[in-house]
């Protein structure tokens, strides 16, 4: 299957989906379109619509995790939120419902927390997964760490999800479990099984020939998984299994972390030496002026690459988030509600229940667009480091 012509082109194609780049291939600075960067700070109605033709709804359907990942950013919520409520899925079915009716939407994806433990999933209901299949034209992902993604899940989503996202961080039990073992809070046996079952599943995927849909991530940390050997190990499995492989450049939650940060340029020459292939024109030394999130890269037989850098803080990054991140939608406290998340690094909320309980299309679009609206204000410019709450820090 490999080495068919149409999987190597659906493998390409699912590599720059969500990548932005000129009909000429090169990769563009996302603020020469910044509206911000020209002194703008509200959208006309086209430009706010056309927005939904380049973002996605995101949903954290739980915020509860079976593991807790030394390098947890919790897509901008607090620590203590991991102890909350799941989301109500029909209120996740009527937000997206809204959504399509109104806008030209072509992505939505499912995260969390950990969205398999939601009881939608572990309950094996699949009620948003049976509701995903009425909407062929939306783009629909998953991203799970793994271990409860196990077969019948992904028998249900391998036709008509897009995209498999399988945090897996490393396939070397040690390093894994240093990872995502924060303070060593679960036991070893535990730890040893749940990284057993993540295997199992991956073997599963694999034999399912839908390689080309699936993206193995890993945050990278100086002097945990950044060596040579790790990163070997890591693309060599990824080629073996034929998954995308997808490097996260790691995002410090306290500013004390900062020297687990590991460099694009850095990073970028490792891999090179390994064996890694990079488009000619390559920006890997970032530019604080210039924003390119994303950049492809080559690996031996393996499905093509991707090395993504948010850059919260960043000036660039600020100017042109409003067009580029996701619109994150997270459940309240109490799982009976969702509110939208602007801003990752800060902790600005918008609540959509009443809107969306009331079937109110105006309102709705209306809170979408103070959400965008607020990020062109660009409220998180020189965050240095989320805050978030200090018992749970890893320096």
């Amino acid at each position: 299957m490999a080495g068919n012509k149409d999987y190597k082109l659906k493998c390409q194609e699912e590599a720059e989906a969500t990548i932005r780049k000129t009909k000429s291939g090169r990769y563009y600075d996302l603020t020469e379109k910044s509206l911000v960067r020209k002194g703008i700070k509200k959208l006309s109605d086209k430009q706010f619509i056309d927005l939904f033709k380049r973002s996605r709804l995101r949903f954290s359907l739980t915020p509860q995790c079976n593991l807790w990942c030394v390098f947890c950013s919790n897509e901008g919520a607090n620590y203590t939120s991991k102890s909350y409520g799941h989301a109500d899925i029909d209120l996740v079915i009527a937000l997206s419902e809204m959504i399509i009716k109104k806008t030209p939407l072509r992505g939505i994806d499912f995260s969390g927390g950990e969205p398999t433990i939601h009881p939608d999933f572990k309950e094996r209901r699949f009620k948003l997964i049976n509701w995903s299949r009425k909407h062929p034209k939306i783009r629909f992902a998953l991203h799970s760490n793994g271990i409860r993604l196990d077969p019948e899940i992904i028998s249900r989503i391998k036709n008509n999800f897009a995209r498999i996202g399988v945090s897996v961080n490393s396939f070397n039990f040690e390093t894994w479990n240093k990872l995502t073992n924060l303070n060593n809070i679960f036991p070893e046996k535990l730890q040893k099984e749940k990284f057993s079952d993540l295997m199992k599943n991956l073997e599963f995927i694999s034999s399912q020939n839908i390689g080309y849909k699936v993206f193995c991530k890993s945050v990278i940390m100086k002097g945990i998984n950044d060596n040579k050997k790790e990163l070997k190990y890591f693309l060599d499995s990824c080629a073996r299994y034929q998954y995308h492989p997808k490097f996260f450049q790691f995002e410090p939650q306290f500013n004390e972390q900062r020297k687990y940060v590991v460099s694009r340029e850095n990073f970028f020459n490792k891999l090179t030496e390994i064996g890694c292939q990079f488009p000619r024109e390559n920006p890997k030394k970032i530019n604080r002026n210039q924003y390119i999130p994303n950049i492809n890269f080559n690996y031996k037989n393996a499905p093509p690459g991707i090395h993504s850098f948010f850059g919260c803080g960043l000036k660039s990054a600020c100017e042109s988030c409003y067009d580029f991140a996701c619109m994150f939608i997270k459940p309240s406290k109490d799982g009976k509600g969702l509110y939208l998340k602007p801003c990752l690094a800060l902790d600005t909320q918008i609540d959509l229940t009443h809107a969306i309980k009331t079937g109110n299309y105006n309102q709705l679009l209306r809170l979408f667009r103070i959400s965008r609206e607020y990020l062109m204000t660009a409220p998180g410019i020189g965050i240095s480091g989320w805050n978030k709450e200090q018992k749970f820090k890893f320096v």
